[in-house]
């Protein structure tokens, strides 16, 4: 006796996937809201970092800018730095 299992295309995978009005999946709306805690406590840390060494707040600032424009770049779908970052890294 031989039983058959069912097969599932990926395409009816694709299809079940949960996708809100936006068009986001699941594993996008996870990466906005890290991104979201990640900007909050980056914030506060430079807010904590003026309170404690008042002369050095514009510093703070720029290298929080920095890292910022950094973290979206590697989080984003265009990836510029990141595509520069690894054709180098390949010579």
């Amino acid at each position: 006796m031989s039983t058959h299992a069912p097969v599932v295309d990926d395409q009816q995978v694709i299809a079940s996937t949960p996708v809100d009005s936006a068009g986001r999946g699941p594993l996008s709306l996870r990466r906005e809201t890290i991104l979201l805690i990640a900007l909050v406590g980056l914030v506060a840390a430079v807010a904590l970092f003026g309170l404690v060494f008042p002369q050095l707040l514009a510093a703070a600032i720029a290298v929080a800018v920095l890292a910022v424009i950094v973290a979206l770049d590697w989080l984003l779908p265009s990836g510029e730095l990141r595509s520069k970052w690894a054709r180098r890294a390949t010579r």
